[in-house]
Protein backbone atom coordinates (compact mmCIF):
# COMPACT_ATOMS: atom_id res chain seq x y z
CA UNK A 1 0.00 0.00 0.00
CA UNK A 2 1.18 3.40 -0.50
CA UNK A 3 2.47 6.16 1.67
CA UNK A 4 -0.01 8.30 1.14
CA UNK A 5 -2.90 5.79 2.07
CA UNK A 6 -0.96 4.94 5.79
CA UNK A 7 -0.68 8.58 6.43
CA UNK A 8 -4.71 8.70 5.73
CA UNK A 9 -5.88 6.57 7.79
CA UNK A 10 -3.80 7.18 10.58
CA UNK A 11 -4.66 10.56 9.99
CA UNK A 12 -8.59 10.12 9.88
CA UNK A 13 -8.26 7.60 12.59
CA UNK A 14 -10.27 5.18 9.42
CA UNK A 15 -8.60 1.21 9.66
CA UNK A 16 -10.32 -0.67 6.46
CA UNK A 17 -11.60 -3.68 9.20
CA UNK A 18 -13.36 -1.06 12.03
CA UNK A 19 -13.48 -1.72 15.52
CA UNK A 20 -11.80 -1.00 18.78
CA UNK A 21 -8.08 -2.73 19.00
CA UNK A 22 -5.51 -1.44 21.98
CA UNK A 23 -1.58 -1.97 21.05
CA UNK A 24 1.01 -2.93 23.48
CA UNK A 25 4.40 -0.43 23.61
CA UNK A 26 6.57 -2.87 20.89
CA UNK A 27 3.99 -2.82 18.38
CA UNK A 28 4.25 1.05 17.89
CA UNK A 29 7.34 0.63 18.45
CA UNK A 30 7.57 -1.81 15.37
CA UNK A 31 5.60 0.96 13.33
CA UNK A 32 7.02 4.13 14.22
CA UNK A 33 10.26 3.00 13.89
CA UNK A 34 9.76 1.02 10.81
CA UNK A 35 11.48 -2.58 12.33
CA UNK A 36 12.30 -4.28 9.30
CA UNK A 37 11.29 -7.75 10.75
CA UNK A 38 7.66 -6.19 12.20
CA UNK A 39 7.03 -2.99 10.66
CA UNK A 40 4.94 -4.47 7.90
CA UNK A 41 2.65 -6.51 10.33
CA UNK A 42 2.55 -4.22 13.08
CA UNK A 43 0.95 -1.36 9.99
CA UNK A 44 -1.59 -4.22 8.62
CA UNK A 45 -3.06 -4.52 12.20
CA UNK A 46 -2.77 -1.24 13.08
CA UNK A 47 -4.84 -0.56 9.50
CA UNK A 48 -7.49 -2.70 10.77
CA UNK A 49 -9.20 -1.03 13.47
CA UNK A 50 -10.79 2.84 13.50
CA UNK A 51 -10.33 3.23 17.18
CA UNK A 52 -6.76 2.65 18.02
CA UNK A 53 -5.62 2.90 21.83
CA UNK A 54 -2.54 2.37 23.62
CA UNK A 55 -1.79 3.45 27.35
CA UNK A 56 -0.10 6.65 28.48
CA UNK A 57 2.81 4.03 29.73
CA UNK A 58 3.70 3.53 26.03
CA UNK A 59 4.77 7.30 25.53
CA UNK A 60 7.44 6.59 28.57
CA UNK A 61 8.43 3.07 27.00
CA UNK A 62 9.28 4.62 23.52
CA UNK A 63 10.94 7.54 24.68
CA UNK A 64 12.89 4.68 26.70
CA UNK A 65 13.42 2.99 23.76
CA UNK A 66 14.90 6.07 21.95
CA UNK A 67 17.15 7.16 24.22
CA UNK A 68 18.52 3.69 24.38
CA UNK A 69 19.36 3.76 21.10
CA UNK A 70 20.37 7.18 20.75
CA UNK A 71 17.66 8.44 17.91
CA UNK A 72 16.09 10.60 20.79
CA UNK A 73 15.91 13.00 17.69
CA UNK A 74 13.82 10.58 15.77
CA UNK A 75 11.39 10.16 18.49
CA UNK A 76 10.63 14.07 18.75
CA UNK A 77 10.12 13.54 14.86
CA UNK A 78 7.60 10.96 15.33
CA UNK A 79 6.17 11.97 18.46
CA UNK A 80 3.42 14.18 17.14
CA UNK A 81 2.25 11.25 14.85
CA UNK A 82 2.07 9.04 17.73
CA UNK A 83 -1.09 10.88 19.06
CA UNK A 84 -2.33 10.31 15.73
CA UNK A 85 -2.15 7.11 15.63
CA UNK A 86 -3.67 5.95 18.80
CA UNK A 87 -5.97 7.69 21.76
CA UNK A 88 -3.67 7.87 24.59
CA UNK A 89 -5.53 5.95 27.94
CA UNK A 90 -4.37 6.83 31.50
CA UNK A 91 -3.66 4.69 34.34
CA UNK A 92 -6.61 5.11 37.02
CA UNK A 93 -6.85 3.81 40.57
CA UNK A 94 -9.31 1.05 39.31
CA UNK A 95 -6.76 -0.09 36.56
CA UNK A 96 -4.09 -0.29 39.40
CA UNK A 97 -6.01 -2.71 41.33
CA UNK A 98 -6.71 -4.51 38.12
CA UNK A 99 -3.15 -4.31 37.60
CA UNK A 100 -2.30 -6.11 40.72
CA UNK A 101 -4.58 -9.01 40.47
CA UNK A 102 -3.48 -9.42 36.61
CA UNK A 103 0.11 -9.70 37.36
CA UNK A 104 -0.11 -12.14 40.68
CA UNK A 105 -2.49 -14.57 38.43
CA UNK A 106 -0.64 -14.31 35.49
CA UNK A 107 2.87 -13.39 36.60
CA UNK A 108 3.27 -10.84 34.18
CA UNK A 109 5.53 -8.06 34.90
CA UNK A 110 4.31 -4.66 36.05
CA UNK A 111 4.02 -2.59 33.43
CA UNK A 112 3.12 -5.22 31.34
CA UNK A 113 0.25 -6.05 33.69
CA UNK A 114 -0.56 -1.97 34.05
CA UNK A 115 -0.84 -2.01 29.93
CA UNK A 116 -3.09 -5.08 30.02
CA UNK A 117 -5.35 -4.07 32.71
CA UNK A 118 -5.86 -0.38 30.98
CA UNK A 119 -7.07 -2.34 27.86
CA UNK A 120 -9.40 -4.59 29.58
CA UNK A 121 -10.54 -2.16 32.30
CA UNK A 122 -11.53 0.05 29.58
CA UNK A 123 -13.30 -2.42 27.40
CA UNK A 124 -11.11 -2.57 24.32
CA UNK A 125 -12.39 -6.33 22.55
CA UNK A 126 -8.41 -7.07 21.67
CA UNK A 127 -4.86 -6.47 22.91
CA UNK A 128 -2.11 -6.97 20.36
CA UNK A 129 1.71 -7.77 21.50
CA UNK A 130 4.52 -9.11 20.67
CA UNK A 131 6.25 -9.57 24.19
CA UNK A 132 6.63 -12.85 25.46
CA UNK A 133 5.77 -12.62 28.48
CA UNK A 134 2.16 -12.39 27.38
CA UNK A 135 2.79 -15.57 25.32
CA UNK A 136 1.44 -17.89 27.96
CA UNK A 137 -1.81 -16.08 27.84
CA UNK A 138 -2.07 -15.99 23.87
CA UNK A 139 -5.52 -16.39 22.89
CA UNK A 140 -7.35 -16.08 26.06
CA UNK A 141 -9.98 -13.57 26.72
CA UNK A 142 -10.00 -11.15 29.97
CA UNK A 143 -13.14 -9.82 30.42
CA UNK A 144 -13.96 -9.94 26.78
CA UNK A 145 -10.46 -8.68 25.92
CA UNK A 146 -8.68 -11.02 23.66
CA UNK A 147 -4.99 -11.14 23.91
CA UNK A 148 -3.46 -12.00 20.42
CA UNK A 149 0.25 -12.40 20.50
CA UNK A 150 2.12 -11.24 17.24
CA UNK A 151 5.36 -12.66 15.53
Amino acid sequence: MSEGWRRSWIRRGEGVAGGKAFYDTNVLIAFLFKEQDRFEESREILAKHMSRASSIIALHEIYYYALKLGVVDKFLAIKSRLGELVKTEGVTEDICYAASELRMKYKLPEIDSLILSTAISLHYPIFYTYDADFMKINGKRINNTLIKHLG
